[in-house]
């Protein structure tokens, strides 16, 4: 891989870019540089978790390995006894 393409690399490029232009450039000139970075990086970070969603709904029914919650309304306690005082805590 060559050096340029490794993704260490490229962030250490980055920063460097961003200390010449601060001091090349002026703070005015970072900050609109930083908040288009942000806007940028939270906009590829959408993609990528959109088509991460996308892969996991075609995928199809669930797999052992999934995450599943109850809803809240649906619990119950394991504890028979624990359910007869919850009235008394509201």
């Amino acid at each position: 891989m060559r050096d340029d393409m490794n993704p260490d690399a490229q962030v250490g490029q980055l920063f460097r870019r961003l200390s010449t232009m601060r001091v090349e450039l002026g703070e005015p000139a970072f900050e609109r540089t930083i908040r288009d970075l942000l806007q940028t990086l939270g906009s590829s970070a959408m993609r990528e978790a959109e088509a991460r969603a996308r892969a996991l709904a075609s995928r199809g029914g669930r797999h052992p390995s999934d995450v599943w919650v109850r809803p809240f309304a649906d619990r119950r306690s394991s504890e028979g006894w624990l359910d007869e005082g919850a009235s008394d805590l509201t």
